[in-house]
């Protein structure tokens, strides 16, 4: 400073708005947690709906199985809804197998089909009834395949789901509906 000069201070408001020390990270602070939810959103949603595939294709290749007869041909004394569940899972799946709940009803037409519900909504859990039926189908009979799975979450936060499972679980379900081919009736 040359001798003889005044230093003026600026006045406080203006030296504070001019200020760009921590600008950095007060916006790093105001964007990372929107954006991390948001990061976390896309990677749960990812998640389920790979474990939603992945139980929809078990249930198919499970299904063809009854569909051609070559799960009856199959029989070995094991039960039935075990084997199914073995075939069901014979893929890549994201979920444990033993946690499948199976279900196979049979009809003679379409219109008498029915699938039972997998969600109880009063105590927000899979249904105690559901995975108690197999009926083993015969050749031309309209085979209803239904199963279910509780998947964890681990984003609870942003949980939308109308069929949660307690407070960090999601229930997945995978229904196929055909008629079989006409195959010799075999055992289940």
């Amino acid at each position: 400073m040359p001798a003889g000069s005044r230093f003026t201070r600026p006045p406080v408001p203006t030296a504070f708005a001019r200020a760009r020390d921590g600008a950095t990270a007060v916006e790093f602070a105001l964007v990372s947690l929107p954006f991390l939810m948001l990061l976390c959103a896309v990677f749960e949603a990812g998640l389920l709906t790979l474990s939603q595939q992945m139980l929809s294709n078990g249930v198919d290749r499970a299904g063809r199985s009854v569909f051609t007869g070559t799960f009856q041909d199959g029989y070995n004394g094991t039960a039935a809804a075990d084997r199914f569940r073995t075939v069901l899972c014979a893929g890549p799946i994201l979920f444990r197998c033993a946690d499948v709940k199976i279900e196979v009803t049979t009809a003679r037409t379409f219109a008498a089909t029915s699938a039972s519900d997998p969600y109880d909504s009063q105590a927000m859990a899979l249904s105690a009834r559901f995975g108690s039926q197999f009926q083993c189908p015969a050749g031309n009979d309209v085979v209803t395949v239904r199963a279910a799975v509780v998947v964890p979450r681990f984003f609870t936060l942003l949980d939308l789901s109308p069929r949660k499972i307690g407070g960090s679980g999601q229930l997945i379900v995978a229904t196929a509906v055909f008629r079989a081919e006409p195959y010799a009736a075999g055992r289940c």
